[in-house]
């Protein structure tokens, strides 16, 4: 459960963030999806409550601080309630980066995760030029480093948040949800490829914060390379062939908050054999 629930996470700031394949984009597409345009200084903190099978089982914050020259993204994410004490799990995710030709290039992506009294931490470091430099994990009281990487696995590849900053802007410049865009996780590269499915009017709720349109996306994850047998049948690659044997795609909303905002992901929806699982924004903070 807590592996469904932090894959469900995830593709909610990759717009998940949001815990995850080979389609590639137009030229035209990739240099409109790679499109880095932040004219003034923007901090912001968006709430989220995840909801699975009717129960409260995550809350999560993801904080943008974006600047015409560089940007700073972090997610957090935390078991809650019943959920919480059967499988008490949280997280952070946090990279580092800056505008490099119009452009986000990342610079630093750290992502920690406990599970019980077990630490994992992993980093991330990348060249001035995007390219993956090292990977650095601690576990088990043991440290692994990785210099050399194949370059079917980083090659025009980012991190997972850099690559949610990419979707929520192309979104933003175009009004349509819509794209493939290549990801990098340490170890296995997909692309998180996104389809438009026009726009929807949502009502604020006693869950949601959230009242105006929104742009509906369908969300798939294709594996490139680096996917193990086992890794294609569990967490989100389990979850997400569920939804398509019920003909029912992982589906997100995005809209602005304000006028000239960024655009931001609303909601969350993902039907499977695990059950229904909700993310909802409940607030929203100007930093």
């Amino acid at each position: 459960m807590n592996r469904f629930l932090f894959k469900s996470l995830m593709s909610l700031s990759f717009a998940a963030t949001l815990a995850l394949q080979a389609v590639p984009a137009s030229a035209g597409y990739e240099k409109a999806s790679l499109r880095y345009e932040v004219e003034a200084p923007q901090k912001l903190g968006l709430n989220y409550d995840v909801y699975a099978g009717g129960f409260k089982a995550l809350a999560a914050t993801l904080a943008m601080d974006l600047d015409p020259k560089a940007y700073d993204m972090s997610l957090t994410a935390k078991t809650q309630g019943t959920i919480g004490s059967l499988f008490p799990w949280e997280a952070t995710y946090e990279t580092s980066g800056r505008a490099k030709d119009g452009a986000p290039v990342p610079t630093l992506h750290t992502a920690r995760s406990s599970w019980k009294k077990d630490e994992k931490v992993t980093e991330m470091q990348f060249a001035p030029n995007g390219d993956v430099l090292k990977t650095t994990t601690h576990e088990d009281n043991k440290t692994k480093v990785k210099k050399d990487f194949d370059p079917k696995l980083t090659t025009d590849a980012v991190d997972m948040l850099t690559g949610a900053l990419q979707m929520l802007q192309h979104s933003g410049q175009t009004s349509k949800c819509e794209g493939t865009f290549p990801v990098f996780d340490g170890k296995r590269r997909f692309n998180i490829t996104l389809h438009d499915d026009g726009t929807e009017k949502l009502e604020k709720s006693k869950y949601s914060a959230f009242n105006g349109d929104a742009l509906r996306c369908t969300l798939k994850v294709e594996p490139v390379a680096g996917f193990k047998k086992k890794d294609k049948e569990r967490g989100w690659m389990a979850v997400q062939a569920h939804t398509e044997a019920r003909k029912k795609p992982p589906t997100l909303w995005l809209a602005q908050m304000e006028q000239n905002g960024p655009m931001v992901p609303v909601r969350m929806e993902i039907a499977s054999a695990y059950g229904s699982v909700v993310a909802h924004l409940t607030g929203l903070q100007n930093k």
